[in-house]
């Protein structure tokens, strides 16, 4: 039994995963068969102060499509400001000749020191093509010199765009440079694409996975795509036996991620840059965010083109109304909720605040909570805390009928006076 484990414990420090090995000046000669490893003409070994890494370089002509676009179009958004959907005040307006993008692939999804970034993509324009190369970590001895390459070239560009790599790539990346003791350089801003889905097409798609939005939106779909919780996998098989057969997956899977962050860029832009957005979904979620923004003019603009039916459009009126309640304008949100009240008791109880605070009519103001008590009675789920909830209503109402009531008695008591 202690003979297997010793042997064990042995397989797992030759194969880096119980503890990094020490640097090595040249890759293990088991990992790399004859004179090439997996991409013959497109692979190097690059060197660097802290020994060697393996890389792969690809160029792809901007005119090559991908889905229903072109690189060139994808790449084709210079000047946008994308800081609205990003949520992120300080980015400057873009210029893809200046952005980075990055994708890894690792040893696991749940981040910390004990997960490995093996696999780094890089894209960037580079005249009239699209450069793609990718960072493998052929041994854990070559972490450093890997990572150290990784530096010096994300140093010469101004912005990173990822997906998802504001909470994932880039925080690991990051970690593994701190463990290696190697500089952190990085663009100085950052652009997260996942954000800006989020952010766009929330009410639209069911998802805003990058596999799905390749399908959705860019019209682009994979074939014989490795999963991504295979990957781990994939690279220990390849520590443990040298098997590179899959590798291959891993290597296309990454490029594509990559080629549709580029492709993905110009979609963000063309919907935030959009006067007539194509989906009422990108109408209500423009409006949303220059709502949040404080720029009532585009909102207003965006919330009326969402349409006259269906939850959505009711959303975009609800919310347009809540605009005019804020600027005072009462003549333009009252038309609006009593459009909504129908089935809709906020709507309703917004009504009833409008006739008891600022009209003094506390007759319609008990019409509207009585309104509004009906349809929530209806309903179910309304949180406690919400003034359209049934309790809340029904206090609402008896403070209406005191107030009626003291209304009614001032009259007569003025004329015995």
């Amino acid at each position: 039994m202690k003979d297997k484990r010793r042997s064990r414990l042995a397989r797992l420090q030759r194969s880096g995963e119980l503890a990094p090995a020490r640097p090595s000046k040249g890759p293990p000669k088991k990992s790399v068969p004859g004179e090439c490893f997996l991409f013959p003409g497109e692979e190097s070994v690059a060197q660097t102060a802290a020994g060697n890494c393996y890389l792969r370089e690809v160029s792809v002509p901007l005119q090559q499509r991908h889905g229903r676009y072109t690189l060139a179009e994808g790449l084709n958004c210079s000047g946008s400001d994308l800081s609205l959907p990003a949520r992120d005040r300080s980015l400057s307006p873009v210029d893809p000749e200046r952005c980075l993008f990055l994708d890894v692939e690792t040893t696991g999804l749940s981040g910390g020191t004990g997960t490995w970034v093996f696999l780094i993509g890089l894209g960037w324009q580079e005249g009239d093509f699209f450069r793609i190369r990718q960072y493998f970590l052929r041994h854990p001895a070559e972490e450093a010199a890997m990572l150290h390459h990784f530096a010096e070239l994300a140093a010469s560009f101004s912005r990173l765009v990822t997906f998802n790599g504001k909470a994932f790539d880039l925080p690991l990346i990051q970690t593994r440079q701190t463990l290696q003791r190697v500089p952190q350089t990085a663009p100085r801003e950052h652009l997260d694409l996942l954000t800006c889905a989020r952010s766009l097409w929330r009410e639209r798609f069911p998802s805003r996975s990058l596999d799905f939005l390749e399908e959705a939106l860019l019209g682009f779909q994979r074939c014989d795509d490795i999963p991504g919780w295979e990957i781990p996998a994939v690279y220990f098989n390849y520590l443990r036996r040298s098997d590179v057969g899959a590798l291959l997956k891993v290597f296309e899977h990454n490029l594509f991620d990559i080629l549709s962050m580029a492709v993905l860029l110009g979609r963000v832009a063309a919907t935030v840059t959009a006067e007539e957005p194509a989906h009422p979904a990108e109408c209500y979620s423009l409006g949303r965010l220059y709502h949040e923004a404080g720029e009532t003019k585009k909102a207003e603009l965006y919330y009326r083109q969402v349409g006259d039916s269906g939850k959505l459009a009711q959303a975009a009126l609800s919310r347009l109304a809540m605009l005019y309640k804020k600027q005072g304008e009462w003549p333009r949100a009252l038309p609006l909720w009593e459009k909504l009240a129908g089935d809709n008791p906020a709507a309703a109880v917004e009504m009833a605040k409008y006739y008891e605070h600022q009209a003094r009519d506390f007759q319609a103001a008990l019409h509207w909570s009585n309104r509004a008590l009906r349809e929530a009675q209806r309903r179910s789920g309304i949180p406690f805390s919400n003034p359209d909830h049934p309790a809340a209503l029904r206090h609402r109402i008896n403070r209406l009928q005191r107030k009626i009531g003291r209304c009614q008695k001032a009259p007569s008591s003025n004329s015995a006076e």
